[in-house]
């Protein structure tokens, strides 16, 4: 790549978070730490034009085999910001691989301090180089009501099969002033694509749920992370009580909402105990879906010290894991790394095992079965787990019977008469 660039550059989360070590790794000639939206632009023109670009906010290097930092830009004002430029790839083709899913952003930042997320770890970041407070920082920023409007409909008028919009925030719903205002100019624009969002469950409440509902909103998503409330509250830092969680998922479904939960297997200090606990609570909100993956102690997170602290990490595992969905780098021990080996195949058959639903007896045997397998008989049987499971939901439904199954992907349980009414979606 290099004959053909002048410079090699990188920025983003993990850059910021560990910038120091990815300069050292001397793959880059340029960092960017912080958002980098008008700092980057200022960047290139310099560098095209030939003129000096070591002084650049944000723009951090190697000089003789020392880090030369530079600070960070301030924080932009996204309002300020042009409109995505969506014409510097062949966006049709992205949008027709995502099966018409166009991904937007509606603002940026977010208020909680989770162990596991880089949000605050920013924020101490940007208060730390511009010597300010998180107050005057202004870390959550929102684009305009129109301005998402104006660039739905760009969307809809320049590019076929967008189906669905998926709203990125990591809290869609925190901001009521705007949600509702954007909402209401939604439904005059006639509510022309429905629409995903994440929401928390401390800014949820029946009558934003009836809101969305009224306004094109298919999927509303909430991070559980897990059942157990000693791990939320000391391990992940989320604050929020299972009566809370049950309460916004039951407004959801009352306003007719489609619920998807969000969990997280093998966490820091996590027991067998506390695993079960999220299967549990997964079976008393019922949720549309609910979608886990394993948790990875990203560097600089507090998560990640916390783990290594407790000695849990597997450095051996910790660089070669490919993704978030197959292994867990962090070692409970024999036993419970089977259990959880096992939880992460067939999550959808211990949340039905653990129901009210009638579906309930047949898949507690099925568990049984499953727990009662020793290491060697359980490799074996894990990869016949998902063809399985497609039997088994045929049948329940055939049945008629109410069930989570594994569906569009290896680590989504999607409840039977969403995925049904799902498929017949697509036919009509």
């Amino acid at each position: 790549m290099r004959p053909y660039v002048k410079a090699v550059v990188a920025g983003g989360v993990h850059i910021t978070m560990q910038a120091r070590d990815v300069l050292r790794e001397g793959a880059f000639d340029y960092i960017f730490v912080g958002e980098a939206d008008l700092s980057f632009c200022q960047f290139v023109n310099r560098l095209e034009s030939g003129k000096d670009v070591s002084g650049v906010s944000g723009a951090w290097f190697q000089e003789d085999g020392k880090p030369v930092t530079n600070g960070v830009a301030p924080l932009p004002d996204v309002t300020k910001l042009p409109m995505r430029d969506y014409t510097f790839c062949d966006y049709q083709r992205l949008l027709d691989a995502r099966n018409g899913w166009a991904g937007l952003l509606a603002s940026r930042g977010c208020p909680f301090r989770c162990t596991y997320c880089f949000n605050h770890r920013f924020v101490d970041f940007y208060c730390r180089h511009l010597k300010t407070t998180p107050r005057k920082l202004n870390y959550i920023r929102t684009h305009t009501p129109q301005q998402i409007c104006d660039e739905i409909r760009y969307l809809i008028e320049n590019y076929q099969n967008v189906r669905m919009l998926i709203f990125d925030d990591d809290i869609f719903t925190l901001r009521r002033d705007f949600l509702t205002d954007f909402l209401r100019r939604y439904r005059q624009m006639g509510q022309p694509v429905r629409f995903v969002c994440n929401a928390h469950v401390r800014v949820f409440d029946d009558e934003l749920a009836r809101l969305l509902a009224a306004s094109g909103c298919r999927i509303v998503k909430f991070g559980i992370e897990s059942g157990s409330a000693r791990i939320r509250r000391h391990v992940l830092r989320r604050f929020m009580s299972n009566s809370a969680i049950k309460r916004a998922f039951a407004a959801a479904e009352n306003a007719n909402l489609h619920s998807s939960a969000f969990v997280m297997l093998g966490l820091p200090l996590e027991t067998e105990d506390d695993l079960m606990a999220t299967v549990r609570l997964l079976a008393e909100v019922t949720p549309g879906r609910f979608r886990w993956s394993v948790f990875y102690p990203f560097p600089g997170t507090d998560a990640h010290r916390i783990a290594e602290q407790a000695q849990l990490i597997d450095h051996s595992k910790l660089g070669t894991l490919k993704d978030f969905f197959t292994d867990s780098p962090l070692d409970f021990g024999a036993h419970q790394n089977l259990l959880l080996d096992k939880l992460n195949a067939s999550l959808p058959w211990f949340v039905n095992a653990a129901s009210a639903l009638p579906c309930a007896p047949f898949y507690r045997r099925l568990t049984e079965d499953i727990l009662s397998l020793n290491d060697e008989q359980w490799h074996e049987r894990k990869k016949s787990i998902q063809q399985e499971d497609a039997v088994i939901s045929e049948t329940m439904v055939r049945l008629g019977l109410t069930h989570y199954a594994i569906k569009y992907n290896r680590f989504m349980g999607v409840r039977s008469d969403y995925f049904l009414a799902e498929q017949q979606e697509q036919t009509t």
